[in-house]
């Protein structure tokens, strides 16, 4: 029937597999059953990978028989959806007939449903997740399985919805489920009527005539049964009124008094507009007209509806606390990491569409519109690198056909080097992922805003260094060559102690608020490049700047800035070498023996000696030299002339250096220029205003 139909003799798992896995379907295995059978948990052998597996075994004495055991195989091994549990294989031997799907980790839903404690810890947020994932795999059943086909469930019941390690939803349990056409608007199956009682459509229940409305009315079942957190055949009183199943309960008290279908655990944290609009649809899912339901499709555009705006809610309130009161903790990045895992416990990256990212995005541009304030640019700049290190290691390969974009390698733990326990530690909060638009959107959002904030801190302080430099271009007047040539000067024209100031000044604004140690490398180096241009330039075009008292004062001051790239940064070697330029020129023109240069001697020191520097450059800056009142001497003026006209580019402006400044790497690569070691985490165990919404940051 489908395109994609396996060849079941592949999946075909022999009997001896199956007791292994269960320990002969020991009591201890079991978790779980109904009137198919019991389902066990296991784990098959290497040859499948030593998979993590639920295994249905179908009771001899169960209603259901080898037609449904067929029915699901058959209908299951063509299901390829992440809202649809995945098929591993199954076992027809020795009047067996087991069906092995993929393990999910946190049961079915009713299994919470009927405890209170487990249902308390489920949020309305995750609750809403819980259902869109159902509406989605539903309507996969619906209309995505191909041209002609398609499927209807036939029992849908929070007992066949599966949750997973991440909460994600997984449809199971086929073997009742009819396909039909698909291009037919209204396909319906005269049947023999089956399902689970509370949750069967009573136009289906009827009639016999099947529909995937018949679905839809169940599913409305269903999603009362999460607003109200208790199942549905269970009875409940709410005031003096008698104690009623829950769907009574609804239609009692849906018009006027819809309030009390809240479950108390979740009181406190529903947004009312978000309460409207889950109910209304709700509610019209358990029509008693089939034509009066929605089709699924308006379900989960409801549903997104209703997330989005108590996710507006939640994340308002969560801005509020993080911005005024929580940003950092023993250096590590709390809001940051915060924002992190609400975003992926409210599932945001895996939306068809959210105002979220937006709202973030808002933020981050409201916060930063007062460019001159350095201080908030770092913060934000710490801020968004951290999300957007985290969002890039939790984006995984996915599959292009089903609208999914991804980094082009899932993360690796082996694949970084770990600073500490804490680095170690973010490894454990970061989950992967299979972003939808919204989220890659936000990705590249995030990204033009990290180097946008990036340009600006490092222009502000090129602006505030600007002034500085030029000072100590044009050199002070009072200052002294002593006997012994060393240097002094007046501190009233101490210029190069205001270089220093800056730097160190810049150096605490960005440390008190943890940008990334990678970043802060790019930054000085380029913030040196620049000081480098401008120092070697001006011994191009400056007269001044090529005597002999201004070549010693550069020297000087050289000196100092050295003196701060041992003292002030991890990185001086890097950084240091970012004035290889002037250093080298420096370092020429103060040596008393240019007088003496030939022409293949020039050839030898640009090569050998000076080797950053071009031939034209160096020619250029003796042209310019002049010697003052010490009685040194530049190189001759016909060596001078002799290596000018050798040179190919002597028409190249002096050959001056240009500012050029290329774009961080980590905008086009975030996880190859930052590392795990650049990052520190703990548990968050963030109190949020004592908001019980926020009680899944400490699990």
């Amino acid at each position: 029937m489908y395109s994609s139909r396996l060849n079941l003799e592949n999946y075909s798992i022999p009997l001896e597999e199956i007791n292994l896995a269960t320990e002969n379907f020991s009591q201890q295995k079991c978790i779980g059953g109904g009137g198919f059978g019991y389902v066990y948990r296991g784990q098959l052998s290497n040859r499948w990978q030593n998979r993590l597996v639920a295994i249905k075994r179908l009771a001899r004495d169960s209603y259901q028989g080898e037609r449904e055991f067929r029915n699901e195989v058959e209908k299951i091994s063509g299901f390829h959806h992440e809202n649809i549990i995945s098929f591993v294989g199954y076992c027809d031997e020795e009047n067996e007939m087991i069906i092995v799907n993929e393990y999910a980790t946190n049961g079915s839903l009713d299994h919470h449903l009927q405890d209170q404690n487990k249902m308390r810890c489920i949020t309305w947020t995750q609750r809403l997740n819980i259902c869109i994932g159902a509406a989605t795999g539903i309507n996969y059943l619906h209309s995505g399985l191909g041209e002609h086909d398609r499927v209807i469930h036939r029992d849908v019941k929070s007992a066949n919805i599966l949750l997973d390690h991440n909460w994600d939803v997984k449809i199971c349990d086929f073997g009742l489920s009819k396909s039909g056409p698909r291009n037919q608007p209204n396909t319906k199956l005269y049947t023999q009527v089956a399902g689970t009682q509370y949750y069967l459509d009573p136009t289906y229940d009827e009639s016999g005539i099947l529909s995937k409305e018949s679905d839809i009315y169940s599913f409305g079942v269903v999603m009362f049964e999460m607003l109200g957190g208790m199942l549905v055949y269970r009875i409940r009183n709410i005031g003096d009124d008698m104690s009623q199943s829950l769907i009574n309960l609804v239609r009692r008290y849906y018009e006027n008094e819809a309030d009390m279908l809240i479950d108390h655990d979740i009181k406190y944290q529903i947004d009312r507009s978000s309460f409207d609009t889950f109910k209304q649809i709700a509610y019209q899912c358990l029509s008693f007209d089939p034509m009066e339901r929605p089709a699924m499709v308006e379900v989960i555009e409801k549903l997104e509806d209703a997330l989005d705006i108590q996710l507006q809610g939640d994340f308002a309130e969560l801005i509020q606390f993080l911005m005024k009161d929580f940003r950092f903790c023993h250096g590590i990045r709390v809001a940051a990491f915060t924002m992190y895992k609400c975003l992926l416990y409210w599932k945001c990256f895996e939306h068809e569409r959210t105002t979220v990212f937006d709202q973030v995005i808002q933020i981050f541009r409201s916060a930063t519109e007062d460019e001159e304030n350095n201080e908030q640019m770092a913060y934000w700049l710490s801020f968004a690198c951290t999300l957007l290190f985290l969002i890039e290691k939790s984006l995984e390969r996915g599959d292009p056909t089903h609208g999914r974009m991804t980094t082009e390698s899932s993360f690796s733990v082996s694949s970084f080097d770990f600073a500490d326990a804490h680095a170690e530690a973010t490894v454990k909060l970061v989950q992967q992922v299979q972003a939808k638009y919204p989220a890659l959107l936000f990705r590249q959002l995030l990204k033009a805003l990290v180097e946008k904030t990036y340009r600006i801190i490092r222009d502000n302080f090129k602006e505030e260094l600007r002034s500085v430099v030029d000072l100590c271009i044009k050199a002070p007047p009072t200052f002294l060559i002593t006997s012994d040539e060393s240097f002094q000067e007046d501190s009233e024209f101490n210029h190069w102690q205001g270089i220093v100031d800056l730097l160190n000044i810049l150096c605490s604004t960005i440390k008190e608020h943890f940008v990334p140690p990678t970043i802060v490398q790019m930054l000085f180096a380029q913030i040196f490049s620049y000081i480098n241009v401008e120092l070697f330039n001006s011994l191009l075009i400056r007269q001044e700047s090529s005597s002999f008292r201004s070549v010693e004062y550069l020297k000087a001051g050289i000196g100092k800035l050295e003196q701060w790239c041992c003292e002030a940064t991890e990185y001086a070697e890097l950084v240091w070498d970012e004035l290889k330029h002037i250093r080298q020129a420096i370092e020429f023109l103060v040596r008393n023996d240019k007088c003496d240069v030939s022409n293949d001697d020039i050839i030898y020191i640009t090569n050998g000696l000076y080797p950053i520097l071009s031939t034209i450059q160096l020619s250029n800056i003796c042209t310019i030299y002049w010697d003052g009142k010490y009685d040194t001497h530049s190189v001759p003026s016909d060596v001078i002339s002799s290596t000018i006209q050798m040179s190919d580019d002597s028409n190249n402006n002096n050959n001056a250096l240009k500012e050029t400044f290329s774009l961080p790497p980590f905008v086009s690569d975030v996880s190859a220029s930052l590392q795990l070691k650049d990052f520190a985490t703990i548990k968050l165990d963030v109190e949020l205003g004592n908001n019980p919404a926020f009680q899944f940051l400490y699990n």
